[in-house]
């Protein structure tokens, strides 16, 4: 299992086919600025439709999930189309083989069966977004992300659910990190006897916006060497720690904290100046592009409406 890529489908048989989501949930696939290579980490929107309308009709789909989540969009984009994939009669079983945080838990809720082993971890908390803007166009983005917990997110939970939807919420407002027990006891679940490792990393950007990380998480982000595939310019998993932490010592002496400490430090190179301006330029049209997206969604819901 080890050569296995982050996100994938593989049908085993003509009956069954397996689908590894080892990734973040993404509307494209991030390309590397510099050297122009796509993420092979990356679980996105239209390689998911693809690989998806690929495996037929089977009658079982596996989906094994060890993901930090990603964007709320695609994740419930996502869902309509396994939802789909379960009317053709196919039924679908979730194995959480590390983590299912964010959009990846309830995503994982339209299985008709979720299995967790004993170290797997599952985080619910509200729907996030990126917004750029004035007051009106803010409202409208927190009118959506009110909408989507509300028509999405609420119902593949309480799908599973053994409380009320007052708990379910109150977890979701705490940014609640579920073990399996904990799962088992809110959420209609299977506990298998055994731990499984992972293979993907759970090195992530998206944990600087989480605060409540387990302490055995953050350990394992600075322990974990970064995976080749993520890309020379992905910040070293020590970083991600420090962003969680606040921390304002830096243990790496890469060129990618050169470039994060550049503000400070009394020396710097023209090209690495050079690179940080290229950086934010590149963060400014990601934000951009992301507005235009959402605003797309929020042009269909109204024209759904």
């Amino acid at each position: 299992m080890k050569n296995k890529k982050f996100y994938e489908f593989k049908n085993i048989s003509s009956f069954e086919a397996d689908l590894f989501v080892y990734g973040e949930i993404v509307q494209e696939k991030y390309v590397d600025w510099w050297t122009g290579e796509e993420s092979k980490t990356d679980v996105d929107l239209m390689g998911f439709k693809e690989e998806l309308d690929s495996i037929g009709n089977v009658q079982t789909l596996n989906i094994y999930i060890n993901s930090p989540g990603g964007d709320v969009f695609v994740a419930s984009t996502m869902i309509s189309m396994l939802e789909r994939q379960k009317a053709k009669g196919t039924k679908i079983i979730s194995y959480v083989d590390g983590l299912s945080a964010s959009a990846a838990s309830f995503l994982m809720m339209v299985a008709d069966e979720i299995k967790l082993y004993k170290n797997s971890v599952v985080m619910v908390h509200k729907p996030m977004s990126v917004a750029i803007g004035n007051a009106d166009e803010m409202q409208k983005m927190i009118d959506v992300l009110n909408k989507l917990e509300d028509s999405v997110m609420i119902p593949m939970y309480m799908s599973k659910s053994k409380v009320t939807e007052k708990e379910v919420r109150k977890l979701i407002n705490a940014e609640s990190w579920l073990s399996a027990n904990d799962m088992a006891e809110n959420f209609n679940v299977t506990l298998l006897d055994e731990e499984k490792t992972a293979v993907a990393s759970i090195s992530s950007n998206l944990f600087k916006n989480y605060k409540n990380i387990p302490d055995f998480i953050k350990n394992s982000l600075k322990k974990v060497e970064n995976n080749e595939n993520i890309g020379e310019n992905a910040p070293k998993n020590e970083e991600i720690v420090q962003n969680v932490e606040n921390s304002e010592e830096t243990t790496d002496n890469s060129a990618d904290t050169a470039e994060n400490t550049a503000e400070n430090t009394a020396e710097v190179t023209e090209n690495t100046i050079s690179q940080e301006t290229s950086n934010s330029k590149e963060q400014e049209i990601k934000a951009r592009l992301k507005l235009v997206e959402n605003s797309l969604f929020i042009k269909k819901i109204k024209e759904k409406e």
